[in-house]
């Protein structure tokens, strides 16, 4: 998996390009078998959350299965024109990518990626600070290990066409799907006559 350093992805970065790097403190964190945008040289000047601009999810907390979720991914404090994002959810048992993200109606400013495992920018979605995206809980039939973490990656880009001068975030959120209780059974007495 490598960037084209010659032309920038802003019709969407490459897939797993989200989660894995070391971030300012020389700390590793991870979505495992991921990458970042800095990591596959698309964006490598400048270390993970390093920026003066701040890249944030805004996520319920819970949710049941099944549920639609609204996420809103979004960078403040940012004075470029230019941003991208991609998004995935992974559960605790193997960080197995769950759940489907979904189109928002008539939205070009975001897409669905591999069978619904991502949701990205457009290259018209490229000109704004925030996004809307859905994601649907697994099914009630679904075992999930919880909590569910959604990681996300954001480029504050130039524009210049270059791996250079561009800022690279990272945002995690974590989301419990809670189980449907099923009502346990009454145990009636039985009356001796």
């Amino acid at each position: 998996m490598s960037c084209n350093i010659l032309f920038a992805h802003s019709d969407a970065p490459p897939l797993y390009c989200l989660g894995g790097g070391v971030d300012k403190f020389n700390v590793m964190y991870a979505a495992p078998s991921s990458y970042t945008c800095a990591v596959l040289g698309c964006h490598y000047q400048y270390t993970v959350n390093s920026g003066k601009g701040k890249f944030k999810l805004y996520v319920l907390d819970k949710c049941k299965p099944g549920e639609i979720v609204d996420i809103l991914v979004t960078f403040e404090k940012t004075d470029t024109e230019f941003h991208g994002f991609q998004i995935a959810a992974q559960d605790n048992y193997f960080n197995r990518l769950i759940g489907t993200f979904i189109n928002v109606g008539d939205d070009e400013d975001t897409q669905i990626e591999a069978g619904g495992r991502f949701a990205s920018h457009t290259k018209k979605g490229t000109s704004q600070k925030f996004w809307h995206v859905k994601w649907q809980a697994p099914p009630a039939d679904f075992w999930v290990s919880n909590p569910v973490k959604f990681y996300a990656m954001g480029v504050e880009a130039n524009n210049d066409e270059t791996s250079m001068g561009d800022y690279v975030y990272k945002a995690t959120r974590l989301i419990v799907v809670e189980s449907k209780k099923t009502p346990k059974p009454r145990v009636k007495p039985v009356k001796k006559e």
